[in-house]
């Protein structure tokens, strides 16, 4: 049995994975469970590993076939060596698909469980938790206090400091997803190397300057499904200093806002959650409209486009802009097929 806890993650991450076969990762901070999926899978197979020692399966496609999950955690690899295979939405995965592994886990091969928020009782974490060959690890929101923490420690590390207004902006900015934290964080310190200080006018001028309410036009746009007025607004807010990447967070932040007062409309606590999300107020209709129109389903799979844009545009920069166009275009046109 191997419940992760928070202080444990580090450790975990660094080397303790390595001893069990089957990992569920699961929580409502998705940024982070996609984040801790990749790095053991990278972890696991080392720089130069065969493609095809890696494999992706999705919970719908295993529904209907449970036993291919068993076969290709057992296979061999072709060149030998470990394999590992990610099973995304885990949690929608019938019982017959994983309980087979947690009878006889494999032994060449890393079976990784991606999922959403489970609750206590869902029966894959359960069993996930009562196993010994298995481990459980929970991704959760962080708190403000959690983010200004790991913003200090990182702008320590990397030689430098922080001022406390800067240390607040920040925190305020990237605080809905802690993957994604961590990801602007490591660019604003790559930005600011070699000075003695990081301060907000450094986090304008690398991710995004949020003022005027100016970098959610897009962001609305698109989640009101206007297509064909996004590809201007976006790129005049380009033109004004908005980063593309400093886009993307934002975009990625207010997909996450929606689905939490997703569940505040459906509860009949809306007015209670808009004032806790702090919405401005000139937005405040518009917000209202885009989650009568967004359920929490297609919100999950703008979340994964908007993060897998993320993740491009960092390996991709000069086709920053590109990358974030074709992803509000894909949040669009979600929006228009309601």
């Amino acid at each position: 049995m191997a419940t992760i806890k928070a202080s444990e993650t580090s450790r975990f991450l660094a080397e303790g994975f390595r001893r069990y076969p089957l990992i569920l990762v699961f929580g409502p901070d998705e940024g982070s469970v996609r984040t801790r999926v990749r790095t053991m899978a990278e972890k696991l197979l080392g720089p130069d590993a065969d493609p095809m020692s890696r494999v992706e399966l999705e919970a719908e496609a295993l529904a209907s076939d449970p036993a291919r999950l068993l076969d290709e955690a057992n296979a061999m690899a072709m060149f030998g060596g470990k394999r590992v295979i990610i099973v995304t939405n885990a949690g929608k995965l019938p019982k017959g698909a994983w309980q087979p592994l947690l009878d006889v886990p494999p032994l060449d091969s890393t079976v990784l469980f991606q999922a959403e928020d489970l609750a206590k009782k869902a029966p894959i974490r359960a069993a996930f938790e009562e196993n010994p060959q298995a481990a459980a690890l929970a991704c959760y929101t962080p708190s403000r206090g959690d983010l200004q923490a790991m913003i200090d420690a990182r702008t320590a590390a990397a030689g430098l400091s922080i001022t406390p207004a800067a240390r607040s902006y920040l925190a305020d900015l990237i605080g809905a997803d802690y993957a994604l934290a961590e990801g602007e964080l490591d660019k604003l310190l790559l930005y600011c190397h070699g000075r003695l200080a990081v301060d907000v006018a450094d986090i304008d001028a690398m991710i995004v300057d949020t003022s005027d309410q100016g970098g959610y036009e897009p962001i609305d746009r698109a989640f009101e499904g206007k297509l064909e007025e996004i590809e201007a607004v976006a790129l005049r807010s380009f033109r004004e200093g908005i980063n593309p990447s400093g886009l993307l967070v934002l975009a990625l932040n207010h997909a996450m806002t929606l689905r939490r007062l997703s569940e505040a409309f459906r509860s009949s606590s809306l007015d209670q959650a808009l004032r806790a999300e702090r919405i401005h107020f000139k937005r405040e209709d518009r917000i209202r409209r885009q989650v009568a129109n967004w359920d929490g389903a297609l919100l999950a799979r703008a979340i994964s486009v908007l993060a897998g844009a993320q993740e491009q545009s960092r390996k991709t920069a000069a086709l920053d802009e590109t990358i974030t166009l074709r992803a509000l275009w894909s949040v669009a046109l979600a929006a228009r097929r309601r």
